[in-house]
């Protein structure tokens, strides 16, 4: 098994905290190197064992590792954080990365990525070793090498993929906020959701789970604080890469 092709969408998330595959996905937007996401397994190894002869009494499989890795030429200090740990800061002069102090960091992200043939490639536990490369010959960038695990919840593989049969969808398929009175109203021919929460509830930094068409993203992504004090717009772009503003509006119920 192996793929390196050109990726149109690359996304990470945290590892759900039960142990499966993350939800709150950030999509890398500039920086991910044409090309240089691989997906590769290797053989598996066999061991026998034998009788005092050298005759084979008994033959154990060991699988092959699966392994993934990309190079990152956006050197963005949160971002490469999330893959290599260690500390941000900004001033008004730059801002600064620190890798932390002891470099053994255990680094897990959920992976999925889009290839150009509109397959989805998902890996919900990733275990990840960074470091930077820099010389004359080429950009400054971070390789990013992982080793593809078995989720610790139950039911999960390791990894799958999706061949998607609508790669043109841009639409929000699902919107929830933790203090909603009620589903949320999707309108796919407006492009419009509406959602009541509770009365009392401040609307200022609401974090929305926001469910979208398979293979698309969204900005403001997912689980990040939005002002609801007035609509707020959100753009999804499909796996094809076509783009569909969407308007979300939340209103407070009546005491």
């Amino acid at each position: 098994m192996k793929t390196s092709i050109k990726i149109k969408k690359f996304w990470y998330a945290d590892v759900a905290s039960d142990g499966g595959m993350g939800t709150n996905w950030a999509e890398i937007q500039v920086g991910q190197r044409e090309a240089t996401v691989q997906f590769n397994g290797s053989d598996a190894d066999v061991s026998n064992f034998k009788n005092v002869l050298g005759s084979v009494l008994e033959s154990a499989l060991l699988k092959g590792d699966k392994t993934m890795a990309f190079q990152f030429a956006d050197l963005t200090p949160e971002v490469i954080a999330e893959f290599v740990g260690g500390t941000v800061t900004s001033d008004s002069e730059a801002d600064s990365f620190d890798c932390p102090e002891n470099e053994n960091q255990n680094v897990e992200k959920s992976i999925m990525f889009l290839t150009e043939k509109n397959v989805i490639w998902r890996m919900p536990r990733v275990s990840f070793d960074s470091y930077p490369i820099i010389n004359d010959d080429d950009l400054h960038y971070f390789q990013m090498n992982g080793v593809v695990l078995q989720p610790e919840k139950v039911g999960v593989s390791s990894f799958g993929f999706d061949v998607l049969k609508t790669p043109d969808a841009n639409d929000i398929v699902s919107f929830v906020l933790a203090a909603q009175t009620g589903a949320a109203t999707i309108d796919t021919g407006a492009h419009t959701v509406s959602i009541e929460v509770a009365n009392g509830t401040v609307v200022t930094a609401l974090t929305p789970v926001i469910g979208l068409s398979k293979g698309a993203s969204i900005l403001p992504i997912s689980g990040s604080a939005q002002d609801f004090t007035t609509p707020v717009a959100y753009v999804v772009e499909s796996a094809s890469l076509i783009s569909q503003t969407w308007t979300v509006t939340v209103t407070v119920a009546a005491p």
